[in-house]
């Protein structure tokens, strides 16, 4: 989780937002499927949500919904149980906290 957060931080520290930190809303969840179902899954509710300039990488899957910055991790706790891992920065705390509340929701 700690990269997870250093990545955000360091992609946001290029920006500018009028004074205040941004916003960051994380969240853990346990899932009964595979690492690779929740990497499929997690891909496939990000792009219903409208992620843009999406990267997938061994670090998990990062990109833009609206005005905030997202990444998305899925770690394998055994053959068929994974660890879901969201975090969501920006400037608009609703927006922030709805797109988390959306991806934790939506990803099972």
């Amino acid at each position: 989780m700690k990269w997870i957060l250093s990545t955000i931080f360091i992609i946001f520290s290029t920006k500018t937002f009028a004074g205040e930190p941004p916003e960051l809303w994380s969240s853990i969840k346990d899932l009964d499927k595979s690492k690779e179902a929740c990497e499929i899954q997690s891909s496939f509710i990000l792009q219903s949500i409208g992620l843009e300039n999406q990267i997938e990488n061994k670090y998990g899957i990062y990109g833009n919904v609206k005005s905030n910055r997202v990444v998305v991790k899925c770690i394998a706790i055994s053959s068929d149980k994974s660890k879901l891992m969201v975090a969501v920065a920006g400037n608009d705390r609703k927006s922030v906290e709805a797109v988390r509340n959306k991806l934790v929701k939506s990803i099972n």
